[in-house]
């Protein structure tokens, strides 16, 4: 996690796109973070003035939750307290240093499994039913078929709340069990410690475990006095029948700066991926997350609902994050909650009200922008000239409309939905370092809307 200083001023910089003028040099410049513990997920913010900590638990507090949600990329809750509070009970401002030591250096400290990540609040569609139905076949039957399980998927697509319920149901179901779920990062830093403090307790606590959680394995590459002690703890646990579940935000063959024996057994047994979710999906899914903050779904929420499921379609952290901005202001502002609203609360974040394109219309044109026919994109044929624009066609369908890679790949000769991934992560790299194909996409998205 970054330093305090340097969340707290990103926390303020979304803040004030938000409050008054006023009340942000009132209320906000004169509190400050205190400290984020990332085990509880509780944020502590301070101030030495006892009237900003009132006005903060009256009415701030739903804009500072929305805030740290969108730096840290997790759900936060917020408690404000007089500075003087925090020391009588000896809690301090901690820098980034004692952070490490503090919150991921315990090696008695493991994150507890967040109560609303369950397979029950899981939302299953075509994009994830294969890495759900492993997960729970794991849950149920421990170090037996599925092991070890790998999940990969990009960043916000369930990885985390899938293992987190795994977690969550052997503890209720297989109560004899020792569990632990920690990320890489967790991982690596006890391992630190550990040899820092020639402290043995760390292979003791990781080879007596019954099942392993690990998340963001990722985190491991380069690292290879980590990636041999990982090593030894996998055959360790494998060998002894206990299980082992692993999250990565690519697949095993894609680890390339993993050791090639670590990436051999992620992938002994089920590899399982989760796909962006599709317009269904991620409807279902802000609606359960209506049911679980209590919003009722009548007509107007549920056509913001649907109005935000348009518009985001990246991952699921940041579909649900919308949601709970304008919730939040909605409690704040003591408004209804419908889609003028909304649009106004989302006006910073994403771009509310622009028809949508369809595949039709990009396929069109990108084969006049390239001279080509669209039956030659629909083609099997692979020269030059035809395969780069079929892959900046398949990126544009998946950036400008709601179509999963297997629909895609579909509307592009019945191509497997792994060619369209592939295209979308070849032009979206591209386009990182490329500002001449930024032009052209910018450009040819410019034609499309036209012709609309």
């Amino acid at each position: 996690m970054e330093d305090i200083k340097d969340i707290w001023s990103k926390v303020l910089s979304k803040v004030k796109q938000i409050v008054t003028e006023a009340s942000y040099s009132h209320w906000f410049l004169k509190a400050d973070l205190n400290s984020v513990d990332e085990v509880a997920n509780i944020v502590y913010v301070q101030s030495d003035d006892p009237f900003v900590v009132q006005q903060h638990k009256l009415r701030y507090i739903p804009i500072l939750e929305t805030a740290f949600e969108e730096v840290l990329k997790e759900r936060y809750k917020v408690i404000v307290k007089q500075s003087s509070e925090y020391r009588k009970t000896g809690i301090k401002s901690i820098d980034a240093g004692e952070k490490k030591s503090n919150i991921t250096g315990n090696l008695n400290k493991q994150r507890i499994f967040h109560p609303k990540y369950t397979f029950d609040n899981f939302i299953v569609g075509e994009c994830n039913e294969l890495a759900f139905a492993v997960a729970k076949a794991v849950a149920e039957n421990p170090s037996s078929t599925y092991n070890p399980l790998f999940l990969h998927g990009n960043s916000g697509l369930g990885k985390t709340h899938l293992m987190h319920a795994i977690g969550i149901y052997m503890l209720e179901h297989h109560k004899e069990l020792n569990v632990l779920y920690v990320s890489s990062e967790m991982f690596t830093n006890e391992l630190i410690k550990s040899i820092q403090e020639n402290n043995r307790e760390f292979k003791k606590k990781y080879r007596s475990l019954d099942v392993l959680i690990i998340d963001d394995i990722q985190f491991l590459e380069g690292k290879e006095s980590t990636q041999t002690e990982f090593f030894n703890t996998f055959n360790d646990l494998f060998f002894n029948n206990k299980q082992i579940i692993i999250s990565s935000d690519r697949p095993p063959n894609k680890l390339v700066k993993l050791d090639d024996r670590l990436r051999s057994r992620f992938s002994w047994k089920m590899v399982a991926e989760l796909l962006p979710a599709d317009f269904e999906t991620r409807v279902a899914i802000l609606r359960k997350k209506a049911e679980n903050e209590n919003v009722t779904v009548n007509e107007d929420v549920d056509e913001v609902i649907q109005m935000i499921a348009e518009k985001i379609t990246d991952n699921i952290r940041n579909l649900e994050g919308a949601f709970n901005r304008v919730v939040s202001f909605a409690n704040l502002l003591k408004k209804d909650i419908n889609k003028s609203f909304a649009k106004r609360i989302l006006k910073d974040i994403v771009v509310i009200g622009d028809k949508k394109a369809t595949p039709i219309q990009i396929k069109d044109v990108v084969s006049k922008y390239y001279g080509i026919k669209v039956s030659d994109l629909e083609s099997s044929k692979k020269t030059a000239q035809i395969a780069y624009p079929r892959q900046i066609a398949m990126y544009l369908c998946r950036i400008m409309t709601d179509h999963s890679y297997p629909q895609i790949g579909q509307l592009f000769g019945n191509r497997h939905y792994t060619t369209v991934m592939h295209a979308f992560e070849k032009i979206q790299a591209e386009l990182k370092t490329d500002s001449n194909l930024k032009e052209i996409i910018e450009d040819i998205k410019s034609k499309i809307k036209g012709i609309k």
